[in-house]
């Protein structure tokens, strides 16, 4: 059976930069514009759709969408994603004691946040060691242990940066997390954010600081790829994952995964003629940020309030 994202939602990807319907007949593939559901300017309680041109050249478009039927409208500004990050200080020098990092991360090669993988390291110090010594024998151990894992050398693997700040009495343990470029394929469910836990065991217990708290950001190109891939299969595609290992596979049509992105997400609902049911529908707009203000992106929430009402949706990157 196909990929399912459990709701009806369709998504769009593109840069709202022409103002009509002529434009965008002759305009770039890729181009946005939110219009009447008869195809002239936008009005004040009217009916809309989202119109696109594609890369052959036609105009595709989203349902009709009744103004009273909106449930909910918001805009999303692009966030950059934060890599989470421990830095361990304060370190006591204790002759022959054992100083052993644990990390444990979720979904380490999987993609199940119950799926925790521990992995340990270790350094004992000795006669004439101060606290850089210890960090650097940690930071050694810790690269000899991950050198094993795919992708890995002896100073470098896909999950993790270790590093050192300060020096002598002062040296810090810095331990922070990767986004795995390398393994992102928009046509898998693959994970590319570390997200872990760092502590250690010791005869005096150090600072232990969570110094970033990590985040996967909004809007990332990573996230965009991924979403336009499985909504297009709720569009049209519901098959593309029947057939493994022969799926259906291709890259995204407009997103990148190094693009950044600013959505519109809008809430309605479909009812039927001759009954009473409502059927719950998302549109997600995802269209490429830019500096302050984001004219463009601007020029689409404008619309929507000039058909939903004044302050319906916030703007983004206000000047």
């Amino acid at each position: 059976m196909g990929l399912s994202s459990g709701q009806v939602r369709h998504m769009y990807v593109g840069t709202p930069d022409v103002a009509d319907f002529a434009a965008l007949k002759a305009g770039n593939a890729n181009s946005l514009v939110l219009l009447g559901a008869d195809g002239e300017a936008v009005a004040a309680g009217g009916s809309f759709k989202l119109f696109q041109k594609d890369a052959l050249g036609n105009i595709i478009s989203s349902d009709t969408i009744k103004a009273d039927n909106v449930l909910k409208v918001r805009s999303v500004a692009y966030a950059a994603p934060a890599l989470r990050k421990y830095t361990i200080s304060a370190l006591t020098v204790d002759v022959n004691s054992l100083y052993t990092v644990r990390l444990t991360v979720e979904g380490f090669g999987s993609l199940s946040p119950e799926d925790e993988y521990v992995k340990m390291a270790s350094y004992k110090a000795v006669t004439g060691d101060d606290q850089e010594a210890i960090v650097d024998g940690l930071i050694a151990s810790l690269n000899r242990n991950f050198s094993r894992e795919p992708g890995a050398t002896a100073t470098s693997n896909t999950a993790f940066t270790f590093s050192k700040t300060g020096t002598g009495a002062s040296a810090a343990l810095v331990i922070e997390g990767k986004i795995d470029d390398a393994q992102f394929d928009g046509n898998k469910f693959t994970r590319v954010f570390t997200a872990f836990t760092a502590d250690i065991s010791a005869t005096t217990y150090p600072t232990v600081t969570l110094t970033e708290e990590g985040s996967k950001g909004v809007g990332t190109g990573y996230q965009v790829v991924r979403s336009e891939y499985e909504l297009l299969g709720e569009r049209g595609d519901t098959m593309r994952l029947g057939a493994y290992p022969h799926n259906i596979a291709g890259p995204a049509l407009v997103a990148t995964k190094d693009g950044q992105y600013d959505l519109v997400e809008i809430s309605y609902f479909d009812e039927g003629r001759d009954e009473a049911k409502k059927s719950n529908k998302q549109l997600t707009i995802a269209m490429p940020t830019a500096a302050i203000p984001n004219a463009e992106v601007n020029s689409l929430i404008a619309d929507l309030n000039t058909i939903l009402g004044a302050s319906s949706v916030d703007t983004i990157k206000a000047s």
